[in-house]
């Protein structure tokens, strides 16, 4: 069982370093821009889950008087917040196991890669390789429980499986803990849940006359808008409707795991659906879903890619 720390120690660190770390709106600074950048987002989303901000239309505002809710949003969310945003800002920098920045990561930042970085401060544990934390980033995870005498700790495993640094060439789907979780998935899945599985890849014939309706709609549309002879339309058929369809239902099967399943909860009570933040992009709960998929439906594989 996880040991989740008392959230007295990690609130106060990781709403500074959050509220130090987002973008702001203009110079007086009276907003934060998420930027629609999924880092960002996760950021403004803490801190109104945190009882620090109200929503705005491109990120949050701090409230005058702030005050935490009565409950919290879940421990585990604010984790993999706190990893992405402090990647996101240059806080946090994941290494190959030797120690030294990837070459994409060396391009992103706009450095070359023979350029000598300073050694990484994460030792690797846990299954985990090396990482490199700025001094400010360093106490809000000890504090969260993940990094103890300078190496990641057996909580920290599962949360950075949901962001899978490329550097560490993780074999998720492989590990043991992944296997059971899958199994206990399968068993434990609510009918609901079932349900919404069922229909998301039961694409019918009806579902794609349907599309092709909106379709051809929002194609008149745009020639009315811009003019027939500027807006050039891919042909419209049932295959490319049909194939249009599938990814839409990927995008919500991917949804109905961020929402509502977690490593090592499984699936979440109506309680803890309400706690748990919109972390989307969560390599984990991507790699379970493709595996339910596969599983419950293998004769529909065009769901499970």
């Amino acid at each position: 069982m996880i040991h989740h720390p008392n959230p007295a120690t990690w609130i106060p660190l990781v709403i500074h370093l959050i509220e130090a770390n987002l973008p702001v709106l203009d110079r007086k600074g009276e907003e934060w821009d998420h930027m629609f950048t999924s880092a960002y987002q996760f950021g403004c989303d803490a801190l109104i889950a945190l009882g620090q901000a109200e929503e705005t239309g491109r990120g949050a505002r701090p409230l005058a008087h702030p005050r935490l809710p009565e409950i919290l949003p879940r421990w585990d969310d604010i984790c993999v917040t706190v990893l992405s945003l402090a990647h996101q800002c240059g806080l946090l920098s994941y290494r190959l196991p030797d120690g030294r920045e990837s070459p994409e990561a060396a391009a992103w930042w706009g450095r070359h890669e023979d350029e000598i970085m300073p050694p990484p401060n994460i030792i690797a544990a846990h299954g985990l390789g090396p990482a490199r934390g700025a001094p400010e980033v360093l106490p809000v995870l000890r504090a969260l429980g993940l990094v103890e005498a300078d190496r990641w700790t057996a909580a920290a495993e599962p949360l950075l499986w949901r962001k899978e640094p490329p550097e560490w060439d993780l074999d998720i789907s492989a590990d043991p803990r992944f296997r059971q979780a899958l199994d206990r998935t399968i068993i434990e899945m609510p009918a609901g849940i079932r349900h919404e599985l069922d229909r998301l890849v039961n694409i019918t014939e009806a579902d794609v006359t349907e599309g092709m309706i909106r379709r051809a709609a929002h194609q008149e549309g745009l020639r009315a808008q811009h003019g027939a002879n500027r807006v050039i339309c891919l042909p419209l058929t049932r295959e490319s409707v049909q194939q249009g369809l599938v990814f839409l239902r990927i995008h919500e099967l991917d949804w109905l795991f961020f929402s509502s399943w977690r490593l090592p909860d499984g699936w979440l009570s109506p309680p803890e659906r309400k706690r748990a933040m919109e972390i989307f992009h969560d390599s984990l709960a991507i790699r379970m879903r493709r595996a339910v998929v596969a599983q419950l439906y293998p004769d529909l594989p065009e769901f499970s890619g």
